[in-house]
């Protein structure tokens, strides 16, 4: 028999203080980390790449991510604020967070997409790739996880449990309907990356042993096995950061101990990750950060040689791949 947590603590608990310290050290951690990013595509003319734009997308969700559910989470799950109750708020709260989630796990399908593209298809999806395409990607991105996400709370519509707050509410989703959804939104798109991961591994570990003897193609070797291994980190963080969590959500059964709260925790601290992961680890963001500390308003764009080689390197690589 499910039995209803009483929530009567306002900020009071002994751990409290230590748990909104996390919050909130993710939520400065996330809105730094995320508007350098953004800012170094606004600044520089030269990062703006089909990747990149991607990249910036994933940025600005987990900017509006630490802005609103961030802060909305320290009070209705770890102060228990009790003005966050009823049917109406608890709906939108629950529904509204549960959108950025499914807009993390989408956006980063899409970019493990390109990076299979990218590695896999080579020359062929350079070519066939455009700016005017990735923007399209990131319109269904946005219209996808609303559909899924706003799709799914239609059958919380009914729910009615007078002015009880919204971890209450919570609850109740999840046990109707919220976990039959899990699987298909969530474990599904992490099994494509892992399936595309391995593809890629593959294609680099096969083809790199083809062209390692060429000087010209050796830095193009280490390029590719460093993208590989970035998928790797990239399947890791999301099944630690996201499957996992959900794993814990379904485990703890009791609200507020420190299991289910680090569910939580480490859903949002992938938000604080996904910088330093998609982006702050490539050698263009770092020069380009470098020069934007050195001329935040200058007109100045990072040292392009090494990525026009990259790029001929791409191309020529691809062709001997073909004609193997």
């Amino acid at each position: 028999m499910n039995k209803t947590p009483v929530l009567t603590s306002l900020c009071r608990e002994e751990d409290t203080n230590i748990r909104i310290l996390m919050i909130t050290v993710v939520i400065i951690g996330s809105i730094v980390g995320n508007s350098i990013i953004c800012l170094l595509l606004i600044r520089f003319k030269t990062l703006r790449t089909v990747p990149n734009f991607l990249v910036a997308n994933l940025a600005f969700i987990d900017i509006l991510n630490a802005i609103t559910n961030m802060p909305l989470m320290i009070m209705w799950y770890i102060c228990k604020t009790l003005f966050l109750k009823g049917r109406f708020i608890s709906w939108f709260i629950v529904s509204w967070y549960v959108f950025f989630m499914y807009l993390t796990v989408f956006n980063l399908t899409v970019l493990t997409m390109d990076r299979y593209g990218a590695l896999v298809h080579g020359f062929r999806y350079h070519s066939w790739k455009t700016m005017h395409k990735a923007k399209i990607g990131v319109v269904c991105v946005w219209l996808l996880a609303a559909a899924y996400t706003y799709g799914m709370f239609m059958f919380g519509l009914h729910i009615d449990l007078g002015d009880a707050p919204v971890l209450v509410y919570r609850t109740q989703y999840l046990m109707k309907f919220g976990r039959y959804f899990i699987i298909p939104g969530y474990l599904v798109p992490f099994t494509i990356m892992l399936i595309l991961g391995g593809i890629i591994w593959f294609t680099v570990h096969k083809h790199s042993k083809l062209i390692l003897s060429f000087s010209s193609s050796a830095k193009q070797v280490k390029r590719d096995v460093e993208t590989a291994k970035t998928i790797g980190l990239t399947s890791t963080a999301f099944f630690c950061m996201g499957v996992f969590p959900m794993i814990l959500h379904n485990i703890a059964e009791i609200h507020g101990t420190w299991i289910h709260f680090l569910a939580f925790f480490l859903t949002h601290l992938n938000s604080m990750m996904n910088p330093v992961i998609y982006s702050l680890r490539t050698g263009r963001f770092r020069r380009a950060f470098t020069l934007f500390l050195r001329e935040p308003c200058g007109k100045s764009q990072p040292h392009m040689n090494k990525s026009i080689n990259h790029h001929m390197d791409v191309n020529l690589t691809t062709k001997n791949w073909s004609s193997k």
